[in-house]
């Protein structure tokens, strides 16, 4: 008597080994690849089925039911060499499914693996076994046997190959460093999935970094944001990937919308921020992002950072700004330099009374990291303000540095004056 395939048991797919648990820890991992076999004439069962086998394999699948995985082995044993390929690829498949059940992966692959190495399975049945063994020879440290597994299913596959499938495959091949084979079978994935799922992405992300196709990063990064927009370090990461490919604009858009919806938070990132600002001359962005996170409380307001913030405003020609913060650290420091940045503001607008005033301020207080400069400014202020006599003493004084030896002799000439001086330094 010969039994068709469909009461064979051979109809268990690799939902019956999940719910066994053995692929549970590998549920959410990535793969891909295409469609080749000869799907016109599809695998078809060959011969029937013994009753001996028959009655053996049903006798078995009852006893795998109960857990009595040993006895059903030992069974199935006593049928694997009798009978058609048919018979035997039946018996190997639930040898397979026993082990499976005694979370023996090694042994399970070898039955699977010689259930389907007598090609005498149906085209689907024979697929899903495909599917399974990769998967197992993978859990099973075997990750080179599984990768041909894998790519022999979704090359052969007349029924269409999930996703997930494709996804499994290309983390396989990520591990084996193959990222320009993996990277194809995440976009077949994309491509079958309604939506795209976080965790794709970011193994695609993670091989075009690794391919160094920061184009490609850009592009998943994006529709990472588009499906996960609360998470700030999606952000970061298009940001520093478009600064990295000198699409600064596009680094400084992201960066603010960052900003925007509260993603830039921690101190060292709103001074990243400020410093990237800067380096892209971007001065008064650089200045109202630092300054509103001084008054939200997020970075203190000490010297260093009102320092920063009074240097954007001044090159952002902000002076109303760079005044009140200029004159917040001339209060709060023992240093000249920021009633010296103060004078030289105010001769840069040419308000030069201001600027004597305060460059004067600034050498009395000393500590100037160069004082040259100041003297010069402050001879620069006085000629303007016609005090040829304020003037000429404030050149003389700036010949004692090296910084302004050079021009005020040269001015000194100019205005038929005696270079003649005591160095100072």
């Amino acid at each position: 008597m010969r039994i068709n395939a469909e009461h064979s048991g051979i109809g268990r797919s690799v939902r019956g080994i999940v719910a066994a648990g053995v692929l549970l820890a590998v549920s959410q991992i990535l793969a891909n690849a295409a469609l080749a076999a000869d799907c016109a004439n599809p695998r078809k069962p060959v011969g029937g089925m013994s009753e001996e086998t028959y009655h053996g394999v049903e006798d078995a699948s009852a006893l795998i039911a109960k857990n009595k995985n040993d006895d059903a082995i030992e069974k199935l044993r006593k049928l694997a060499d009798s009978g058609t390929d048919f018979d035997k690829a039946v018996v190997q498949y639930n040898l397979g499914f026993a082990y499976t059940g005694k979370n023996d992966n090694a042994s399970a692959t070898k039955s699977f693996a010689k259930a389907l190495s007598y090609n005498a399975l149906p085209q689907q049945q024979h697929e899903q076994l495909q599917y399974n063994l990769g998967q197992l020879y993978i859990l099973a440290g075997q990750p080179d046997e599984g990768i041909k597994a894998l790519i022999a299913y979704v090359s052969e596959a007349c029924t269409p190959v999930p996703a997930d499938a494709h996804i499994f495959l290309a983390n396989a091949l990520a591990e084996h460093k193959r990222y320009k084979d993996a990277l194809p079978q995440i976009d077949l994935a994309l491509s079958k999935a309604k939506a795209p799922k976080e965790s794709w992405l970011q193994l695609k992300l993670a091989i075009a970094y690794e391919l160094k196709d920061f184009k490609e990063c850009a592009q998943t990064l994006v529709r990472i944001i588009a499906i996960a927009p609360a998470k700030p370090e999606y952000w970061k990461q298009l940001s520093s990937l478009f600064y990295e490919m000198k699409q600064d604009t596009e680094a400084v858009a992201v960066l603010a919308l960052a900003e925007r919806q509260g993603f830039i938070s921690k101190p060292n990132e709103i001074r990243n921020l400020y410093s990237v600002y800067m380096i892209l001359e971007l001065p008064y962005k650089a200045g109202t992002s630092l300054q509103t996170a001084i008054d939200k409380g997020l970075v203190p307001a000490d010297e260093k950072n009102l320092e920063a913030v009074a240097d954007a405003w001044i090159n952002a020609r902000e002076s109303k700004s760079a005044e009140a913060t200029l004159r917040k650290l001339a209060g709060m420091s023992e240093r000249g330099d920021y009633f010296f940045k103060l004078g030289a503001m105010f001769g840069d607008e040419e308000r030069w009374k201001e600027s004597k005033e305060m460059l004067e301020k600034a050498l009395s207080k000393g500590d100037l990291k160069r004082p040259g400069e100041a003297w010069m400014r402050l001879a620069v202020a006085t000629y303007n303000l016609k005090d040829a006599n304020a003037t000429q003493a404030a050149l003389r004084k700036a010949l004692g540095y090296n910084e302004s030896r050079k021009q005020a002799g040269e001015w000194l000439q100019h205005l038929g004056a005696s270079p003649a001086a005591k160095t100072s330094s």
